[in-house]
């Protein structure tokens, strides 16, 4: 009787043993499962934000290539024209000596050829490269100052930032958009830029008084601009902040680190 009954203690220990043997060993199939699953998930999703940025990056240069070859076809034909345009007006000045509507239409081919020559140049990614971000920001504010239709103040910690190629055109190019935002839509007559230093982080901040808008709204939608800015943002590790009141206007800013762009 007493052997049965170790018989009996003995086989729900080794079925005890098993099952949790079986149990561990099912725990630890799973957890491989899991993890396994997972990452292959991470992996898929890496390719996936490595296309997304492959093809930007492609569409991007599409774009800058359009952009310089604009800026060869404005120096090369258009600024030719206006070439002729000059030296003939200049031929009327020295035949009506004093004339004021002839003095006028020459101060006015003068205008055109340097707006002309702006334009191309600041679509121009070599001439970006070479001028830098800091004056040629200043420069495109300059520009809007003298439509009369806007008050632009600008202030820079920096005489010249020290980042890559690509980061520069990319930061000149987002500008650029949020600069035309306002131009189309903010209904703004001032707009403040300024390129500061937060700690070891530059931070180019750019407002304007306009209308702004409430990106809480559950009807506000972003537009291909603004999508594009964070695109370009992710892409060279700045970081964008966009704040927008009604009534009162809209900021936004970019920060980063220089050894990083």
């Amino acid at each position: 009787m007493q052997k049965e009954n170790q018989d009996i203690i003995i086989a729900i220990i080794s079925g005890t043993l098993f099952v949790l043997l079986f149990g561990f060993i099912s725990f630890l199939v799973v957890v491989s499962y899991v993890r396994r699953k997972r990452k292959l998930l991470q992996e898929k999703e890496a390719r996936e934000i490595a296309y997304q940025k492959e093809l930007l990056q492609a569409q991007l240069e599409m774009q800058e290539h359009t952009f310089r070859t604009i800026a060869q076809e404005i120096h090369d034909n258009v600024g030719q024209i206006l070439g002729l345009v000059k030296l003939n007006v200049n031929l009327l000045v020295l035949a009506l000596k004093d004339n004021e509507i002839v003095e006028n239409l020459r101060q006015q081919t003068n205008k055109a050829m340097a707006e002309l020559r702006y334009l191309g140049n600041s679509y121009h990614a070599d001439r970006l490269a070479e001028q830098g971000l800091v004056d040629a920001v200043k420069q495109q504010l300059e520009q809007l100052q003298k439509t009369g239709m806007f008050a632009t103040t600008f202030y820079s910690e920096y005489d010249r930032l020290q980042i890559s190629k690509n980061a520069l055109i990319f930061l000149y190019r987002m500008l650029q958009e949020a600069l035309n935002n306002i131009v189309k839509h903010a209904k703004a007559d001032k707009i403040d830029l300024s390129i500061s230093r937060k700690g070891e982080e530059v931070c180019i901040t750019l407002k304007d008084n306009g209308q702004g808008f409430n990106s809480a709204d559950g009807s506000f939608k972003p537009g291909i601009g603004l999508v594009s800015m964070q695109e370009r943002a992710a892409m060279i590790n700045v970081q964008m902040e966009l704040n927008s009141k009604l009534g009162v206007g809209t900021t936004i800013q970019f920060r980063f680190k220089q050894k990083n762009v």
